[in-house]
């Protein structure tokens, strides 16, 4: 009897450790930086403990349960308030479609990001940018081999693109539906990041296309900091624009380093929820695209391989009026 009881208070206090330690690294992961990699897989431990708070509930464990279930709820909160995006315009452009269709509903601007590292069969990838349908495209580790093939694949679609090639990570390539009217290049140290404009309903509109390094260390977590610190001053000359960030930034958009990202720009992420919900059990949610407030994200979409393998992203955008933008900012 006592072996048994000593055996149920050893299981009630590994489990309130565990569910204790793995809440605290995912909230505060500054405080154990050898452990701050668990932050990505915030939302995967969240329904680790969803599922056993309800295996406790049903095994008659009222002090597990509510540790399980606590866990979750700090998670689900956490995740919530670290998510930064105007989903209420989505609801808005919604409501205007629906209830008032004689209003014009300004024009929509589809931008996709891919990473061709991830392909494994050309004909796959060239199925995917035609069901994107989108109006200009990101694209990432573009090697030599890869970017001929999407001069030949693209270039009916896409007459007008820009292109830098590389061996390695960071090659990459805009594609696009009209016009390029500026194109240049700004680097963190040796990494570039490539920034153009366009005309979309007779305003203008930016893309930058952005590749961070892997934060697998400390050292490339500062890296990591000062690569988003660049991008951010190149944000600041361009207040007011209708802007879209798109990149692989090899972190989620709830770490520290984004939401200090998001915060210094003033950039919203597209992304509505925290992952693909087909892809939940060990998919990290690396690839993003922010906007500024200039934009309203209509509609946000996931984009996969007949295996599964995630491909990239795309988002739908309608450009605020002027006015309204300056409305927000004042409040």
């Amino acid at each position: 009897m006592f072996q048994k009881t000593l055996s149920h208070q050893f299981t009630h206090l590994l489990v309130t450790t565990s569910v204790a330690l793995g809440v605290f690294i995912c909230v505060f992961p500054q405080v154990f930086p050898l452990l701050s990699w668990a932050v990505n897989y915030a939302v995967q431990l969240m329904l680790l403990l969803l599922v056993g708070g309800l295996f406790f509930l049903f095994s008659k464990q009222p002090r597990l349960t509510f540790i399980c279930f606590g866990g979750c709820l700090i998670l689900s909160f956490h995740l919530k308030f670290s998510t930064k995006n105007n989903s209420i315009d989505r609801w808005r452009n919604a409501i205007l479609e629906e209830y008032e269709p004689e209003k014009k509903i300004p024009t929509s601007v589809k931008v996709a990001q891919f990473n061709l590292a991830n392909i494994l069969e050309p004909a796959e990838m060239a199925k995917v940018f035609r069901e994107a349908n989108a109006d200009v495209i990101s694209i990432h580790e573009v090697t030599p081999g890869w970017s001929q093939w999407l001069d030949d694949s693209l270039h009916q679609a896409y007459p007008y693109h820009h292109t830098m090639v590389d061996l390695g990570l960071f090659g990459m390539a805009i594609y696009s539906r009209t016009p390029l009217t500026s194109v240049d290049t700004f680097y963190y140290e040796e990494i570039p990041n490539l920034r153009a404009c366009f005309q979309a309903d007779g305003q203008d509109m930016c893309i930058v296309s952005v590749h961070t390094e892997p934060a697998l260390n400390e050292f490339s977590k500062r890296r990591l900091v000062g690569h988003l610190e660049t991008i951010s001053a190149q944000i600041s000359r361009m207040e007011g624009m209708a802007l879209v960030v798109a990149g692989d930034f090899n972190a989620v958009s709830w770490s520290t380093e984004l939401q200090k990202f998001m915060e210094q720009t003033g950039l919203h992420q597209s992304r509505t929820g925290f992952m693909d919900i087909q892809r939940t059990i060990g998919y990290v949610p690396i690839d993003h695209i922010f906007h500024s407030h200039r934009l309203g994200c209509a509609d946000f979409a996931n984009f996969s391989d007949k295996s599964g393998q995630h491909l990239g992203i795309m988002a739908t955008f309608q450009i605020n009026p002027m006015a309204t933008h300056v409305k927000k900012t004042a409040q």
